[in-house]
């Protein structure tokens, strides 16, 4: 008897997409350990990054519901960035993987 793939095995591969493009993951846990908003240069600077590329991943990342963007009106406009609840939800497994890595000092060929 032939058993079909469970549909949430697509979801969690979309998941793993987003996660796997540039700095998604890095900017993730940034925003998880620093445990409050943060603004787009403090961001940028802490994952060594283009502009370009922290826009387009902080972009993906709002729209897939995972970081939430707060525009303040001040003069310039301050905008910050933080983990939604779903993402907070989703930051263990993050840290998990990076602290596997770590303690085993892990090396994968890709």
């Amino acid at each position: 008897m032939e058993q079909e793939c469970d549909p949430v095995f697509a979801r969690v591969d979309k998941l793993l997409a987003l996660l796997n493009k540039s700095k998604s993951l890095h900017i993730l846990l940034i925003l998880s350990l620093k445990n409050r908003p943060l603004r787009f240069s403090e961001i940028k600077n802490q994952v060594s990054s283009s502009s370009t590329t922290v826009t387009r991943r902080l972009t993906e990342l709002e729209s897939n519901g995972l970081v939430q963007r707060k525009a303040i009106p001040t003069m310039p406009q301050t905008v910050t960035y933080n983990l939604t609840e779903d993402a907070e939800l989703l930051a263990p497994s993050i840290q998990s993987m990076y602290d596997w890595i770590v303690e085993r000092d892990m090396n994968f060929v890709i």
